[in-house]
């Protein structure tokens, strides 16, 4: 038991010498969320059901997908019909530039790991300077998610605790309704 605790003490130290630049995931000053709609959702569901399956669709939706930030295809298919997207605003980017992705102890390590498959539906698209500086994918029915970020060596293992998804969850409910 105590080595367990040592072990977070000792994340904690190391990750207290970082500057804060250094512990974002992100190097943004701007965020636009995109959100599957329902009735694109339905369709793709029924599709797949029927055997009739678009595998760039599919990569996004159920994916480790795209592998890098210069990927047309994903935001060509993510700005297509099918996809709400929104702004967010200054208030709620500093929100995730200083509370939601960076880097944090968290007690995540001993928590429970949930079984389902990802099915994301919700994508933030970071920008600084107005060129694409990450992407992260969220399912929020899970608790999982994929990060693509401009930044080398970012540490993204704790992120995702119950407190991160509903504080997203939230937050992206009122850009949806």
């Amino acid at each position: 038991m105590i080595r367990k605790y040592s072990v977070v003490l000792l994340l904690f130290v190391i990750l207290s010498c970082k500057s804060k630049e250094d512990k974002m995931f992100f190097d943004f000053d701007s965020v636009e969320y995109y959100s599957l709609n329902k009735s694109k959702e339905k369709e793709i569901e029924e599709n797949n059901r029927n055997g009739i399956k678009d595998s760039i669709i599919n990569d996004i939706l159920y994916s480790e997908f795209p592998e890098k930030l210069n990927n047309e295809v994903f935001y060509e298919i993510i700005n297509s019909r099918g996809f709400s997207k929104f702004d967010l605003s200054q208030k709620d980017v500093d929100y995730l530039k200083n509370d939601i992705f960076v880097e944090k102890i968290s007690l995540k390590v001993f928590g429970t790991m949930k079984a389902c498959a990802p099915e994301y539906r919700d994508f933030l698209v970071f920008r600084k300077n107005d060129k694409v500086s990450g992407i992260a994918k969220i399912c929020l029915w899970c608790g999982h998610s994929y990060f693509i970020s401009s930044k080398n060596n970012i540490n993204t293992e704790d992120f995702g605790t119950e407190e991160d998804y509903e504080s997203l969850k939230e937050l992206f409910n009122t850009y949806k309704n």
